[in-house]
Parts: structure tokens; sequence; C-alpha cells
């Protein structure tokens, strides 16, 4: 089961602060982020840094604001400040889980942006990464997105942390009936026209849960060996390289797997543009079909222009 002491240890092994960090959680009132803002409670009063807790009103169900009050009351109550966030109501046209996600992200980042906190965690655990991994491995995703939730991510000069990610959800559960805290459980997380419920229900009453969840348990293992892979293979294609400038052998990339190539464009990009966004995978396969056909062409990689020679490709920022 969860402790203070176990929770201080997650934190210490995974992740580095400064002094007094000044931090962020999100917290929906479930008993996922209700536990994990009581834990960091405890432990930013020891770091003598600063925590607030970001509620997002997120418009969808019409209880969706007496909610939040309610949430933002009970944790003012137990001395952690607050702040109820809410998506204007042009941003809330569909009302899915997809566009939820990503307006309560977005209301994250502007308020951790605007106040200067470098580090934002949230409460996902186990049992969602579970899930994550199957909803991903369904859809066809490649080895990558089937490591699926990572337990730290850097996006948009935000730390996003994950301390759970290890821990499973009825040690949750128990640590806050321990602890006498309270929380809501949302009507959504039963409503099977979600595809993450049916997977959650799926996985609670099939026999061969046990087998997927030693299946993801392989893919995080061999993972470093993968990347290790791809560094080895973009080494030996380097003709030569600098801040701004990547020029690889062509004929060694024509030679690799589609699916390989795209991953070195891919690692190529990051390093050429570190501050952008990941680039979607259609983007890379169109420009990968180019490089591969015709004579030689000068593209455009959102910023990075790749021109095509006889003999090799040339990488530019």
């Amino acid at each position: 089961m969860i402790t203070v002491k176990r929770f201080e240890l997650i934190l210490k092994k995974n992740y580095l602060f400064e002094n007094k960090p000044k931090i962020a959680v999100a917290v929906s009132g479930g008993p996922d982020s209700i536990a994990l803002v009581f834990l960091l409670q405890k432990w930013i009063l020891k770091q003598k840094g600063s925590m607030i807790a970001l509620i997002v009103d997120h418009r969808i169900r019409d209880n969706s604001k007496p909610e939040a009050i309610k949430i933002n009351e009970y944790l003012q109550s137990k001395k952690i400040s607050t702040k109820i966030l809410s998506p204007k109501k042009m941003s809330v046209q569909k009302k899915t889980m997809k566009e939820a996600r990503n307006n309560r992200y977005q209301q994250f980042y502007n308020y951790c942006k605007k106040n200067k906190i470098l580090h934002l965690f949230l409460g996902h655990h186990f049992d969602d990464n579970i899930e994550t991994y199957l909803i991903r491995k369904l859809a066809g995703s490649n080895l990558e997105g089937l490591r699926s939730i990572q337990n730290k991510v850097f996006k948009n000069d935000l730390q996003i942390l994950r301390p759970f990610l290890d821990l499973k959800k009825n040690e949750i559960i128990k640590f806050n009936c321990n602890s006498k805290f309270n929380y809501i459980i949302d009507p959504s997380n039963d409503n099977v026209k979600y595809t993450r419920v049916v997977v959650r229900k799926f996985l609670l009453k099939n026999i061969y849960s046990q087998l997927i969840q030693n299946d993801f348990d392989e893919i995080k293992y061999y993972y470093p060996f993968y990347i290790q892979m791809l560094y080895q293979i973009l080494h030996k294609m380097i003709i030569s390289s600098s801040i701004k400038k990547i020029i690889i052998n062509k004929d060694l990339f024509q030679s690799i797997d589609k699916e390989i190539s795209i991953k070195i464009m891919e690692i190529i990009y990051k390093f050429l543009k570190p501050k952008k966004r990941n680039i979607r995978y259609i983007k890379l396969l169109n420009i990968l079909n180019i490089v591969n056909r015709g004579p030689s062409t000068s593209l455009n990689l959102a910023g990075v222009k790749i021109n095509k020679h006889k003999d090799s490709l040339i990488f530019t920022s």
C-alpha cells in the first residue's frame, strides 16, 4: 500500500526539483488526484515550496461547475491553495473525451506558463497505463506509442510528472479510505460509449488481463534497446553534423525499413528543432515517399529543409 514515506521515495528516485519548488497539481476530485494532492501537500511543506491545486470546470456536464466548486471548497478547508480553471465556451463544441482532455491540458499549460510554474503533477496510475496500452495496441500503434503514459514528460517548458504510474488503483483507494479523504466518482467512468470505459470493463473481467500486463512490461523492458538500435543506425549514416545541419548517406537511408526511416527522420528533426512539437506520422510518411522517389529535390519538413543530392540527404534548420 502507498504511504507518505513510499511516495517521497518515488519522488526522490524519479525526479529533480529546484530549491523551494513551485508546483501545480491537477485535481479532478477523483480518488487518484485526491490522494496525490494530499501526499504532495505533506511533501511540499518539507521542501518549503509552494503548491496550487488546479481544478477544471470542463463544461461538459450540467453539474461540472457545482462539482468544481465543491472540490475547491473541500481542498481549501484542508488548507490547500486552489484555482478553478474553465475553457472558453467556444472551445466546448463536440463534448467528447478528447476535446475535454485537450481543453483541460491547455488550461494547465496556460496557467503554469503565466505563473512560472515548472512542474505539473497528474494522478495517472498503473491501471490507466494498461488501458492506454491496450487501446493503442488495438489501434495498431508503433513501439514508441505502446510505451503508453510516461512518468516524466517535458512539454512547452513544463515538466509533467506522474508519480503514481507504478501504483494500482486499489492501492490508491485504500490509502484514501485509511486517511478518510473524500472523493467523487465521475459518472462518465461507467458510460460504455467511451472506448476507455469498454476497455476498463474488459480488463476487470477478462482472464487474459495478466497476459496483457506481461506484454506491456516487455514493451517497457525492450524499448531502451530499440532506441539504442535507432541511434546506432543513424550514427552509421551520418557523414557530418553540426547544431544546424546533419548530412546523411542517402543510399544507407533508403536501404532501411520504412518505419525505421521515419523514426530516423524524427530523431534528426528533434535534434535540429528541439523546441518544436512532434511531427505527425502522416507528414513524415509523405516526406519519406518524396525522398525515396525522383531526382534531386528540396523539401521542407516543418521548418527543417531537406536537400536531396546524388549521394546524400542534407537536413538544415
